[in-house]
């Protein structure tokens, strides 16, 4: 399934639900996306839930639907990766940036967006790879640790637990953004909030609450002062598990 063919969504009583709330949804007109009424960040969030729950419902039916299991493990394998190297005096990432055609900050998030989102067709590659985008431009913030001009070493081990969670959170959101694109028709007047962007925010928002976090994984083990990139990579399993609502089903996810 390329990103250009139509994505069907979950079946069943909780997609139809989640669709009917969205669809009618009519935000207040003042509502804005960093500061919504109180009456709409109820109903984002209820909806974001419900398109949260609809997805965990068609992988307990089906764990390899929409190829988004496998996905998000793999990406988040290449994410740590990735993280891990800008870590470093020398990251292997940012050898040459200065000599492409494209600005350093702009062949950076290409580097960054290709590293860890891959070249797949799938859907929800291209959910990973917006993702990816994210994170690398949140590393690019003007008051982030690759501003320009880049400084290589500058992620701490703070900022590294944030972006790895914020990932698969953003991971799920983006992927519930294009299934809302492909299945919901909203009859809306022109609004400064979209509701498609403010669900699928509010979606990261909730998986990010329940993701492990590696530093507090990393602070219950001292003295051994374990590596956080090996933490990382230890709770890829469980972080993709809780990331789409499925740590309680039982379910094992491949490793």
């Amino acid at each position: 399934m390329g990103t250009s063919t139509r994505l069907p969504g979950p079946a069943g009583g909780g997609w139809t639900s989640a669709k009917l709330s969205l669809s009618r949804w009519t935000p207040h007109p003042q509502s804005q996306p960093e500061s919504l009424f109180e009456d709409d960040r109820r109903t984002a969030e209820r909806t974001a839930e419900k398109f949260r729950n609809a997805l965990r419902d068609a992988l307990r039916e089906d764990p390899e639907r929409f190829g988004i299991k496998g996905s998000a493990k793999a990406s988040g394998e290449r994410l740590v990766t990735v993280l891990d190297d800008l870590r470093q005096s020398d990251p292997a990432l940012l050898r040459g940036i200065a000599d492409r055609p494209l600005t350093p900050a702009d062949e950076f998030v290409r580097r960054f967006v290709a590293e860890v989102g891959g070249n797949g067709r799938l859907v929800v590659d291209a959910a990973t790879r917006r993702a990816a985008r994210r994170v690398a431009e949140r590393l690019m913030d003007h008051d982030g640790p690759l501003a320009a001009p880049l400084r290589p070493g500058g992620i701490s081990g703070e900022l590294f637990c944030a972006l790895y969670r914020s990932f698969f959170g953003d991971l799920v959101g983006q992927f519930v953004h294009i299934l809302i694109a492909e299945n919901v028709k909203l009859a809306l007047p022109v609004l400064a909030l979209d509701p498609t962007d403010t669900v699928a925010g509010i979606v990261a928002d909730q998986i990010v609450k329940v993701l492990p976090d590696p530093c507090a994984v990393a602070n219950a083990r001292e003295p051994e002062q374990p590596r956080l990139v090996d933490i990382a990579r230890d709770l890829l399993t469980e972080t993709v598990t809780e990331a789409l609502g499925l740590g309680d089903s039982g379910l094992e996810l491949a490793a």
